[in-house]
């Protein structure tokens, strides 16, 4: 029988093809699988994300503003929202808050993290936690970011009319903000005001006064830019901006102390003007004392330092000193001066080397009574005269034995070398005659009381004898033109002094006292005074007046890198290296000078160098204004303190005397109906309590065209929002709490 064998592959192909999809089934089933937990994973990365940015809204961000120091917040988390199948969303926590110095700044840089946590459990019942973390950067809103704000749009300065508006003369380039309202003109012809930035009125004016704008006779198109509308409504910023001007004369590198010849016991009070000149490299700073007028006929008090050796006998003290006799032995355990003590032995020369010995003896007279105190007034000895006897280089007063009364506080008598004053309580008081235009309504116009005092928006002043002692001494010359005789004079409080501008930010404080600044600005600088320093005034020193820390422009003052014309380098361009703010606790004036344009007869196209300001700086009047020293002028019939107007006092009454200086007997030099000084070219930014005045014409209490100050050239200087002045005042809500706009946002890394 015949067998056949057949032979094939159909079997085992088969076999590997199964084999072959059975491994493909497996690739695509490990493949689903690995894409549904890698699905699942992405989703809770995204989760934990939302769940971080969360956090960083709802409690970062707000509690940011309000940290003192690092703060850590919800260590335990909390919950946060839920998904589509209504599961828990995620949690945030370990809010962490914190600051830092910007680089480069003195302005606080405010950090906020958040951590962000999604849960999931994979296929294989694994639970699984994901962590995500992001974070923020945000720093201070400042006043330098503002080309324009007030607090009140209300005018401030002498002569006030209580109206104040934008025309259509006005162009402002940059951000505008008030926390009151804003008045336009009723005529708007031209098309009104111009303003190319956003404009700012608050909530908080519309609901006391219904709106924030008086339209006037313009209407809303002046807030449209390219058809956009500019005009935007903010809570209110608070104004005065207190507790950050006090940060930076905390942080001041340089203090010029203008108050230390102030209530001195019973010396009378002498004030002190500070200047700041800037230069290249750094500035030159002087200080001259002066007193505002009504002043007193010269004090019967002289200066001495104190010999307490232990002498009982008639020698004389040294050059400079006095003591007691016979006896200036001081009794530790009665806390007084032995009873055989009879005399006051005083130098001819006294403290400050001057001979007195003739004045002294003129303003002594029998039965006056003299007082003897230190400097801080804790120990004060009087007695009444008896006799004045002249000696070889001192002069002996004489007492009755056991008269003298002694007052300590700390039981002990006056120390050798011990500064005091000798003064004679008798000796007669009124005005003394050799100090010019002595007259109180030629310096103050308030009550001539006790209860009443200088108000920041009233009648300021900074040409006292100092200031015109060129001319007074007979050389017809003011501090531009011969400064060697101002900076040398018998004024002089603070020798001029040169600073360097250092490596780092620099804040300037004059504690005490108005400032005048001019120069070329080379570095960054702030320059910040007080609000007002009390004094007593010199011809009755039981009446307490102010002075504001008023800061005057006494001459240009500009950047090392801007043109001839005061522009500024814009940041397209490369920008500025320099920065200047002006805190003053007053107002910032422009001092009537004569490279500010005294005496008028400038116009827009004057090239004279006693033409126009130039300014580059951001300005910042804490409870006055930005304006012009238009009360002093020479105005013919508008000049004087009593012009016969319904508007109070609205000068000075020496206008015609200064630039060059004239005596008070000598008739003033007017100049008509034209003291226009041309223009402010003002490149920076300007924040001001209320609207200063910068020009006074008709019609109003200054009644003359073109009338007195000048017309506005302002810029804003957009380096201001790279570069901020040192400590420049941040900005507050009504709530207190620090502005805040965002610089960075991300994801943390790890």
């Amino acid at each position: 029988m015949f067998r056949k064998i057949s032979t094939g592959s159909v079997a085992p192909l088969a076999i590997l093809f199964t084999m072959l999809s059975m491994a493909f089934t497996a690739a695509y089933l490990k493949n689903s699988f690995s894409m549904d937990v890698m699905e699942k994973y992405r989703y809770s990365e995204w989760k934990a994300l939302y769940a971080a940015e969360a956090g960083l809204n709802e409690v970062g961000i707000v509690v940011l503003p309000q940290i003192t120091s690092d703060t850590l917040l919800l260590g335990n988390g909390v919950e946060y929202g839920a998904d589509e199948n209504g599961e828990r969303l995620g949690t945030y926590e370990d809010i962490a808050c914190s600051t830092r110095l910007q680089i480069g700044s003195t302005r606080k840089e405010y950090i906020a993290y958040s951590t962000g946590i999604a849960e999931y459990t994979t296929p294989s019942g694994t639970d699984v936690q994901i962590k995500r973390r992001v974070y923020t950067t945000m720093v201070p809103a400042g006043f330098e970011e503002f080309m324009y704000f007030t607090h009140e749009e209300k005018p401030i300065g002498p002569g006030n009319t209580g109206n104040v508006n934008f025309g259509s003369s006005d162009e402002l380039e940059g951000k505008v903000h008030t926390n009151g309202v804003i008045n336009l003109s009723n005529n708007c012809s031209g098309g009104g005001p111009k303003f190319s930035g956003e404009v700012n009125i608050t909530f908080e004016a519309i609901d006391e006064n219904g709106s924030g704008v008086n339209y006037g006779g313009c209407n809303e198109s002046v807030f449209e830019v390219d058809d956009i509308n500019i005009l935007d409504t903010v809570s209110q910023i608070i104004f005065p901006p207190d507790n950050s001007a006090e940060t930076a004369r905390q942080n001041a590198t340089r203090v010029l102390e203008a108050d230390d010849k102030l209530f001195r016991g019973n010396q009378k009070d002498t004030l002190i003007m500070t200047e700041i000149n800037f230069v290249q490299g750094g500035y030159w700073a002087t200080q001259w004392w002066y007193n505002i007028p009504p002043v007193g006929s010269p004090p019967a008090e002289y200066d001495f330092f104190w010999d307490s050796t232990n002498y009982v006998n008639l020698d004389p003290p040294p050059a400079g000193f006095s003591r007691f006799a016979l006896s200036n032995v001081f009794n530790d355990a009665a806390g007084n001066y032995d009873p055989q003590t009879n005399m006051l032995i005083v130098s001819v020369i006294d403290a400050d080397g001057n001979n007195i010995q003739s004045e002294f003896q003129d303003l002594v007279e029998n039965g006056d009574v003299i007082r003897i105190e230190n400097e801080a007034g804790t120990k004060i000895a009087t007695f009444i005269a008896n006799a004045v006897f002249p000696g070889d280089g001192n002069i002996k007063i004489i007492f009755t034995p056991g008269s003298l009364t002694y007052f300590n506080a700390d039981g002990k008598g006056f120390s050798q070398n011990e500064r005091v004053t000798v003064i004679n309580t008798s000796a007669s008081t009124g005005l003394a005659e050799d100090v010019e235009w002595n007259s109180f309504y030629y310096y103050h116009d308030h009550g001539d009381n006790s209860s009443e005092f200088c108000e920041a928006g009233r009648l300021h002043h900074f040409d006292f004898e100092y200031w015109n002692y060129g001319g007074i001494s007979g050389n017809n010359c003011d501090i531009f033109n011969c400064p060697d005789i101002i900076y040398n004079s018998e004024y002089v409080h603070m020798n001029r002094t040169f600073f360097s501008k250092g490596s780092s930010p620099q804040v300037i404080y004059v504690r005490g006292g108005q400032v005048l600044v001019r120069g070329t600005v080379d570095g960054l600088y702030t320059i910040v005074t007080d609000d007002f320093t009390e004094y007593r005034r010199h011809d009755n020193m039981d009446i307490i007046d102010r002075v504001w820390g008023n800061i005057w422009l006494i001459d240009d003052i500009v950047y090392l890198d801007s043109d001839a014309y005061g522009e500024v380098i814009h940041p397209e361009d490369g920008g500025s290296d320099h920065v200047l703010g002006l805190i003053a606790g007053g107002s910032v004036i422009i001092a009537n000078t004569r490279p500010n344009g005294a005496r008028g007869g400038c116009t827009d196209n004057s090239e004279d160098d006693e033409c126009h300001i130039r300014i580059n700086a951001s300005l910042l009047a804490m409870n006055g204004g930005f304006l012009s020293h238009y009360w002093q002028n020479t105005l013919t019939d508008f000049h004087d303190i009593d012009d016969n107007l319904p508007y109070g006092i609205i000068a000075d009454g020496r206008g015609g005397h200064r630039n060059y200086y004239r005596p008070e007997t000598s008739n003033g030099i007017y100049t008509g109906v034209n003291d226009k000084r041309g223009d402010v070219k003002l490149y920076g930014s300007i924040v001001q309590f209320q609207r200063g005045y910068m020009l006074r014409n008709t019609v109003g209490p200054y009644n003359a065209t073109p009338g007195v100050g000048y017309d506005k050239d302002y810029h804003y200087d957009w380096n201001l929002r790279m570069r901020p002045p040192p400590y420049f005042p941040d900005l507050q809500s009504s709530t207190n709490q620090v502005i805040l706009k965002m610089a960075s946002y991300g994801e943390a890394k790890n």
